[in-house]
């Protein structure tokens, strides 16, 4: 049988069929594209911010760490530095370790404050000014590590 002996309700699932299947082969590509731009943004950043914790002789976690934490956008660190939760957070990790009623804040380290800030001046910059103005009412100083 040749295709000019098919009958035409055969020869249009055929075309019905191939014209799914290339709809479906495009968006997957489409896709595909998408998510491998986004890693080569977000590895892009994460090298610019591994190179500056380097250089400031800080410690620095590998690339693709901070690739997966942080993304393309620094994920929470950038929602919003000065937001009382944030402001929080932060408060909450500068403090002597214990849980429940023996927890208290101490004088805090200034290199972990310092990574945040080159975190932040390296996702989303316009929001360095407020994180540094928050940084004024801490008490930081070279503590021991």
């Amino acid at each position: 049988m040749t295709t000019g002996d098919a009958p035409d309700h055969k020869r249009r699932w055929i075309y019905i069929t191939t014209g799914v299947l290339l709809a479906v082969f495009a968006l997957i590509g489409l896709f595909t594209f998408t998510a491998i731009r986004e890693t080569t943004q977000a590895t892009a950043k994460a090298e610019q911010l591994h190179d500056k914790l380097v250089a400031a002789g800080l410690p620095a976690p590998e690339t693709n760490v901070i690739a997966d934490a942080l993304g393309e956008d620094g994920g929470s660190v950038c929602q919003d530095p000065s937001s009382p939760m944030i402001k929080a957070k932060y408060q909450a990790s500068i403090t002597n370790g214990a849980a429940g009623p023996g927890q208290r804040p101490v004088i805090g380290p200034r290199d972990t404050t310092e990574a945040v800030a080159l975190t932040i001046a390296t996702y989303c910059p316009d929001r360095l000014p407020d994180y540094l103005s928050h940084l004024d009412t801490l008490r930081l100083d070279d503590t021991t590590k």
